[in-house]
This record gives structure tokens, sequence and C-alpha cells, in this order.
């Protein structure tokens, strides 16, 4: 009895110490967090509208913990995430290198994820912004559906 008693106050004692940092946690996340996004197109400055064949190649989701998952074409990559109001940063972003055959926007949408500065989420769209926007990407929701 004294056993079940013990655990009983310890677990009772563990959730009033965890329960603060729970909720601080739920207050301070991003709209973004938990969220799938696929690359639609590519916007420079210039005017030059980049789109790819197949948007689910380049796809960005926004984990727990500032984590992000990226698959960029025939590459896989991750980053650390940071957003506060308009401003996002991905950092420590590493990738595979593979050659992806033509035509492909890998460099393209590395680099300019690299560089983002901004996010703008509207109604099913999300827009990463570089420096002066140089460069915009532009994703739409991404839902898997399997393929049989």
């Amino acid at each position: 009895m004294t056993r079940k008693r013990h655990l009983f106050w310890f677990t009772a004692a563990l959730s009033l110490l965890a329960s603060p940092y729970l909720n601080a946690q739920g207050e301070d996340s991003s709209p973004l967090e938990n969220t799938s996004w696929q690359l639609v197109e590519i916007k420079s400055s210039s005017g030059t509208v980049q789109v790819p064949d197949n948007p689910e190649n380049y796809l960005l989701r926004f984990r727990l913990n500032g984590r992000a998952q990226i698959s960029a074409d025939c590459n896989e990559a991750g980053a650390t995430w940071d957003h506060e109001g308009n401003s996002l940063r991905l950092i420590e972003l590493v990738t595979t290198r593979k050659l992806c055959v033509a035509p492909s926007l890998f460099n393209f949408y590395i680099m300019h994820l690299q560089n983002t500065q901004q996010a703008e989420l509207g109604n099913e769209r999300l827009t990463l912004s570089t420096e002066n926007r140089l460069a915009e990407l532009i994703f739409e929701p991404y839902v898997f559906t399997p393929r049989f």
C-alpha cells in the first residue's frame, strides 16, 4: 500500500511541476507548427516565375520543437525554424546532395529557404520571402494521398 501511495504522490507532484511548462508551450506555439506545405512557385524580384513539375517533390513540414523536415526534389533536408510575428528563420539547414535530374529547382529552393526572413500565412497559402523580397516561395497545404 505504501508503494502505491508513493507512486500516487510522485505522479501528482510531477503533474503539478510539468503543467506550467506544458501550458506555456501551447501559448507560444506558432500556427505553422505541425503543418505541411508543398511548393507551387518561386518568384524572383526580376519577374521570373519557376513552377515545379511535381509540387509534392518540394515539401516543407514544420514539426514540433522547432524542427523542419524538407523534401527538395531528389534530396532530403532538415533545419531548425523560429517563427515570431511575420519573422521566420530556417537555420542549421542540412541536406543530402544528390544530383537531381533536370529540370530541378533543388538549388533555388534550398538557397531561398536558407535566406528566408518573412512568412505570410494566408487562406490556404504560405508565402516565404527573402530579404527585400528578392525571392518569394509560395506554398499550398500538403495533404498526403496514398496511391495504389
